[in-house]
């Protein structure tokens, strides 16, 4: 999630092609704050789209290759708005750099669940204990289990045009990436969009009872109708089924006839359907696959499963490991003599409160030797420290008054701060290997932010020099 800054260089609105990717620089007349882009976004036949979740994000470009933002895990880092009636929509807080303009799918505020943020903060903090993913059997969408395919559009971008200009991705798996410089205004965006090919199904057992909130392994295998070519794929890790069965599996959009040949696992057990003929852009509904089998209810979480999330918010003993860190004990650090532990806190004035009742102070780092060993013992995750700026001058000082001699600080843009960065007045700590980043008091980053690590001298008795045996 590397985001680059542009400089503003006229205030004439210039689109210029920079790579076969259809990489292309926004410029426009300037205004207060972070970028805009505003627009429209329409049918094939023109008609607008009403209440489709769009975004736009930033994405990494290296060696020619996109890497756009992982899905649902950097949702936050997404610009994200609902299109109106009239399928006009507008995006504020834009961070300069390469984006792309995107789609989410139109239930994504009933897929994700209410407290989605808890769930994402619960997430990072379990990975940063080196526990990945994979470490669990069983993922389930309540309890975080989510991956990019539960959340797949139902339409695709196929142009933006923009000062009657169009620029298109260069294939179904490619977006169409601009570059926008600090503090513009583009308007009049036209996006076009049209339906994605897609098998829509049903899983039911024998007795007709639906498959119900289940994730299925879909096997798929295509050959043109001419013969000229022939492949596989499929749904991957697997794809979740609904409260009534139904699945949806996308396919890639062609320019021939193709014949499909569909299977499904689960449990187990298996099914497939005859042969599916689809016309290019064409879709298919209303397919049911039968198990031939009595219901067989989803399986239940392991016992692992069910103390992450404990252990993360009650920092509870679980037989997952833990980081050598306790909020009730002090933890010395022998290059300094100084204490440090950790703390739970709903805000940074919280944390700062509980600090002083301890007469201690939110961290203080002064070399890279400190902020290494606060890593190894505190891990990478995202934590107050004791850092703002001054409100006179508006220079970064440490909250204990010692001056800064150290600095390991992200890229201004590198998790698409909303707010400009002379508007931001405190930093953490992040994910991003202990790495500093600048926030504003209102900024999405804050609210992730619930621990702090604090800090205390004197702990230790002051050990006098040694005489030499000559001195007297």
């Amino acid at each position: 999630m590397i985001r680059k800054g542009l400089r503003v260089k006229t205030i004439v609105m210039l689109v210029t092609m920079l790579t076969l990717f259809g990489i292309f620089i926004l410029q426009g007349i300037c205004q207060e704050g972070t970028g805009t882009i505003s627009g429209q976004v329409i049918d094939i036949e023109g008609n607008p789209i009403s209440e489709l979740p769009v975004f736009i994000a930033p994405i990494e470009i290296h060696d020619g290759e996109t890497s756009p933002l992982y899905f649902p895990y950097d949702y936050f880092d997404m610009n994200r708005t609902l299109t109106k009636a009239d399928g006009g929509f507008t995006i504020s807080g834009i961070s300069p750099g390469p984006h792309y303009f995107g789609i989410l799918s139109k239930d994504i505020d009933q897929r994700l669940p209410d407290n989605y943020e808890a769930f994402l903060r619960d997430y990072l903090t379990w990975y940063d204990k080196g526990i990945s993913p994979e470490y669990i059997d069983g993922f389930n969408r309540t309890n975080f289990g989510f991956q990019t395919s539960d959340f797949e559009p139902d339409v695709k971008v196929i142009s933006l045009r923009i000062n009657n200009i169009d620029f298109y991705p260069r294939n179904d798996f490619d977006e169409v990436v601009f570059g926008i410089d600090p503090n513009v205004q583009v308007m009049n965006v036209k996006v076009i969009v049209q339906p994605r090919m897609r098998i829509r199904g049903r899983v039911v057992f024998t007795d007709g009872t639906p498959l119900s909130n289940a994730r299925i392994r879909i096997s798929l295998s295509f050959q043109y109708e001419d013969n000229s070519g022939r492949g596989s794929g499929g749904g991957g890790a697997g794809i979740w089924t609904d409260d009534k069965g139904y699945f949806i599996q996308y396919l890639r959009n062609r320019e021939k006839t193709i014949i499909y040949t569909l299977s499904i696992e689960y449990q187990g057990l298996g099914t497939s359907a005859e042969e599916i003929r689809l016309e290019p852009g064409q879709r298919l509904d209303g397919l049911t696959f039968t198990f031939d089998s009595d219901p067989i209810p989803p399986k239940p979480l392991p016992p692992k499963m069910k103390t992450v999330k404990s252990e993360i918010q009650q920092s509870s003993t679980s037989e997952l490991p833990l980081l050598p860190v306790s909020n009730e004990v002090w933890i010395i650090n022998p290059m300094n003599g100084h204490g440090y532990k950790r703390v739970h806190c709903r805000t940074r004035d919280e944390a700062i409160a509980q600090a002083s009742k301890e007469d201690a102070y939110l961290v203080t780092i002064n070399d890279s030797k400190e902020q290494e060993w606060l890593g190894a013992v505190f891990g990478h995750t995202f934590y107050w420290i004791g850092l703002s700026v001054d409100s006179e001058d508006r220079d970064w000082k440490w909250d204990n008054g010692e001056p800064v001699m150290f600095e390991n600080w992200l890229p201004d843009d590198y998790f698409s701060e909303a707010h400009n960065k002379n508007e931001r007045e405190y930093a953490i700590i992040t994910i991003a290997n202990g790495k500093w980043y600048a926030v504003h008091p209102k900024s999405v980053m804050v609210k992730m932010t619930e621990m702090a690590i604090i800090e205390k001298d004197g702990l230790l008795p002051t050990i006098k020099p040694q005489k030499d045996g000559n001195e007297k």
